[in-house]
């Protein structure tokens, strides 16, 4: 079933919860040694070097505008985004930051910084109303 047939769309929440579970191997509740600081530094030297290894990807499929098509998405910028926003929530959960929480409190210091009209949650809310009323699909 691709992406489009979905009727209920994921949360950061759950995309980070799913990203900790496939790491672990399993869907049960581990709980995390923290008395293992050398394992947690090697975990996050992998991530972060697989993350900067896709980023390489990313960049080499944009400059040859390698496009998913509905057949094979290896080796597409949509593939290579995929990669990195996994990679992103490996990494925070390895430091047990919560993304969508983090996400929220950024956007509003941004909203500030670059004099922005509305924050991501204020236009979610005009997204939803917009989409509602059947204007946005």
């Amino acid at each position: 079933m691709s992406g489009k047939d979905k009727t209920e769309n994921m949360t950061i929440k759950e995309f980070q919860f799913l990203i900790k579970h496939i790491e672990q191997g399993s869907l049960k509740e581990e709980k995390r040694d923290e008395r293992n600081l050398n394992g947690k530094k090697e975990n996050g030297q992998r991530l972060i070097l697989k993350l900067i290894e896709e980023f390489g990807e990313l960049a080499e499929n944009i400059r040859k505008n390698i496009r998913y098509t509905g057949n094979n998405i290896k080796g597409t910028i949509e593939e290579e985004l995929f990669d990195i926003f996994y990679y992103i929530a490996a990494i925070a959960n390895d430091y047990g930051i919560d993304l969508e929480e983090i996400f929220y409190i950024k956007d509003e210091l941004n909203k500030i910084k670059y004099s922005r009209e509305f924050t991501i949650e204020e236009g979610r809310e005009k997204y939803k109303k917009l989409k509602k009323e059947g204007k946005v699909k």
